[in-house]
């Protein structure tokens, strides 16, 4: 099927439709939804919402991104509130670029989304420091159901585990944490306010 044709037919979808189908491509892989937006103009501007973004599957996507364009899209994702985007650029800050409290505040934003790995880790986190954070750490750690079964137990705790090395194995990791001074500062602000956001990115993904 050439682009004409490709591009004849999405110029007749409406555009929240045509976006809806983008979403669930996402969804499913990202190289498919990369190549849709690369099909012609009018699918390529039915992508550009976050909704889309924040449903990008990472799955086959490097923990690290060392590509440009991988960058790019984790940038991208990051700022649609993509869970996993968020729990990839909170173990980064805090494993291996030192910046441990911004990484702790997306580790704790994916967990709000559900993520079960970043569930555990910001759990295991806050239970390390000890004090009130260990008991804020726990009520965390049981929001995973693990004294549902032992099988589920063992699965979900291997699960986290194996995702976790996989991924400090694929990065410098600097093991010294410190407490965090404010623990309940919104992920959502830092991300606007940090230098070399999202929003110097973004545009490449408009083009």
């Amino acid at each position: 099927m050439t682009n004409k044709i490709v591009n004849d037919i999405a110029r007749l979808l409406p555009e929240d439709m045509l976006s809806e189908i983008l979403k669930h491509a996402a969804s499913n892989s990202a190289a498919d939804f990369v190549n849709a937006r690369l099909s012609c103009k009018a699918v390529r501007a039915a992508s550009n919402y976050d909704q889309i973004f924040e449903n990008v599957s990472m799955e086959k996507l490097n923990f690290v991104p060392w590509r440009k364009s991988e960058k790019v899209l984790q940038k991208r994702c990051e700022a649609a509130q993509n869970a996993e985007a968020l729990y990839r650029k909170g173990m980064m800050d805090c494993f291996s670029l030192r910046e441990f409290e911004f990484g702790l505040h997306c580790l704790k934003k994916a967990a709000e989304k559900g993520h079960v790995e970043a569930i555990y880790t910001y759990g295991i986190i806050l239970i390390c420091f000890g004090g009130e954070l260990r008991e804020q750490g726990l009520r965390i750690i049981s929001s995973l159901d693990l004294t549902n079964s032992s099988k589920r137990r063992t699965r979900i705790v291997t699960s986290c585990r194996l995702k976790t090395e996989n991924f400090l194995s694929n990065m410098w990791v600097y093991a010294a944490l410190t407490e965090p001074t404010r623990i309940s500062r919104s992920c959502d602000s830092d991300i606007r306010e940090r230098p070399n956001s999202t929003n110097q990115y973004s545009n490449l993904w408009l083009r």
